[in-house]
């Protein structure tokens, strides 16, 4: 039997709201549509894994209360259960809401997710396991610190690091200890920018590259996936899409990244297989895909 990768994050209720634009302050508008389902980076991630049938341990809490009810239900229905359960405090929700465009805007409400504990580590065998995900929402958030113990005690596991739209507001200290773990990085042109404090992607993906030791991925959109692998820098095309929405776009990303690097592939394959399949979530609203999208699409 293959070894799994341990996903560990968040899922959390997504509400998803459909708007012509973003409201000024004060403003009131009025919402074309809304769909409620589950999200969260890691979930999103593992729910492609599970499309491509790798194995992993999804490592999202469970909390208790109003959320956490909606949440797991969803989870069963979609064939998922978490590996965590806590009795500690619900599980929070994201407000997403989309323009005309297919752009997203998110307003969260932080719940358990972003409070991991040590103990729900020590239920685990490292045996079963060759790799791990990580996003920066949860490094960022009071279980970060936790989160980084458990991985720097594991550091045969190979650690692909997403940090997210928040990676400005994560502790110098909590990055630094991330960048020593030689993380895999997987992130948009935007937050490589930010990250490196380069001015194009090119030049990110260099300074990143020396900053963790390891391969570096820039999702650019449009414009294709620039990797960044033992000193060579590649642009893969993206695939073309009908966006209809963004939501879950980078997460479907990595998630068959990993599962395609799982199966043995190589980054330049792992990358084009990706790309494939973002392009599939940005053309549906939400950000999974179900069976049947992904086998047609594929």
């Amino acid at each position: 039997m293959s070894k799994k990768c341990l996903i560990i994050g968040a899922a959390m209720l997504d509400i998803i709201m459909e708007i012509d634009r973003l409201p000024r302050s004060g403003e009131d508008i009025y919402a074309k549509a809304q769909k409620m389902t589950v999200g969260g980076c890691a979930y999103n991630a593992a729910d492609i894994m599970k499309h491509f049938h790798a194995e992993h341990t999804l490592f999202a809490p469970l909390g208790t209360g109003m959320y956490a009810e909606v949440i797991e239900e969803e989870l069963k229905k979609n064939g998922h259960e978490s590996a965590v359960k806590s009795g500690r405090m619900d599980n929070g929700y994201c407000l997403c809401m989309v323009e005309a465009d297919g752009e997203r805007t998110f307003v969260t409400l932080p719940g358990i997710e972003s409070v991991f504990e040590k103990e729900w580590f020590d239920s685990l065998n490292m045996e079963d396991y060759e790799s791990v995900y990580v996003s920066g929402y949860e490094i960022e958030g009071a279980g970060g610190d936790v989160i980084l113990d458990f991985l720097e005690r594991s550091s045969e596991l190979l650690v692909y690091y997403a940090p997210g739209p928040r990676i400005s507001y994560i502790p110098a200290e909590k990055a630094d200890r991330m960048y020593s773990l030689h993380p895999v990085l997987h992130l948009n042109e935007t937050e490589s920018l930010a990250a490196s404090g380069a001015d194009t992607a090119e030049e990110a993906a260099e300074r990143l590259e020396e900053m963790t030791q390891n391969t570096v991925i820039i999702t650019m959109g449009a414009g294709g996936v620039l990797l960044r692998e033992e000193g060579r820098t590649s642009v893969i095309q993206a695939e073309k899409a009908e966006v209809a929405d963004t939501i879950g776009a980078g997460d479907s990303h990595i998630g068959a990244v990993m599962a395609m690097r799982a199966s043995g592939a190589d980054f330049e394959k792992a990358v084009r297989m990706a790309n494939k399949v973002s392009a599939l979530v940005v053309g549906v609203k939400g950000p999974t895909l179900t069976k049947e999208q992904f086998e047609k699409g594929l």
